[in-house]
């Protein structure tokens, strides 16, 4: 079982995702950046020293061999295709000097960044809304990615306590229908 779970995933040319990996509470956020070769860059806000509850900032890392359904030992749940009309995203340098100015400093320790809402999501929301050019837009994506990553949690979660393999999934970020169990909730939420 864990060698198919470290099974490649086939993404997209010359486009963006976020992926999702579940946390003791919550999800660790990431944007994957496949140019137009077919290469991989993992973009997100992280640990930068040996210490995980010491400083953060942005950090990139080539995805060698490609996206997979693991990074390193962590499960992804999905990649979240981000889909708008007339967006392509921009070339690799331009994406890390987006991604490196939206949050420039780190508090001295997670705990602090977590008390000015500085995360790995809200992270992913900001370099959204630059690129999207509308912080709306961008925190529509947040409320979709978020909302199927708790239902695909759960799944995982199941598979994992039962002894299953869990297939990391590939979804284009759009408008759900209203049969979709995760958006069905998302409304729930919003309208209380």
């Amino acid at each position: 079982m864990p060698a198919a779970e470290a099974l490649p995933v086939h993404l997209e040319s010359n486009a963006l995702y976020v992926s999702t990996i579940p946390l003791t509470q919550g999800f660790h956020y990431a944007l994957i950046h496949v140019d137009k070769h077919g290469s991989a860059i993992r973009h997100h806000w992280a640990a930068i020293s040996i210490d995980p509850h010491g400083p953060e900032g942005y950090v990139s890392q080539p995805v060698p061999g490609g996206p997979r359904m693991k990074a390193g030992q962590q499960q992804i749940l999905a990649y979240f295709k981000v889909v708008e009309p007339g967006f392509a995203p921009p070339d690799a340098a331009a994406l890390r000097d987006v991604c490196a100015g939206v949050f420039p400093r780190s508090a001295p320790s997670a705990l602090q960044n977590r008390a000015a809402n500085v995360n790995s999501r809200t992270w992913v929301t900001h370099v959204l809304a630059r690129l999207l050019g509308s912080g709306q837009r961008a925190v529509e994506i947040e409320d979709f990615v978020s909302a199927h990553s708790r239902v695909y949690g759960d799944s995982h979660a199941c598979a994992f306590l039962f002894g299953r393999p869990y297939t990391t999934l590939v979804v284009p970020v759009s408008q759900c229908e209203s049969s979709c169990g995760a958006c069905r909730t998302r409304q729930r939420l919003h309208s209380v």
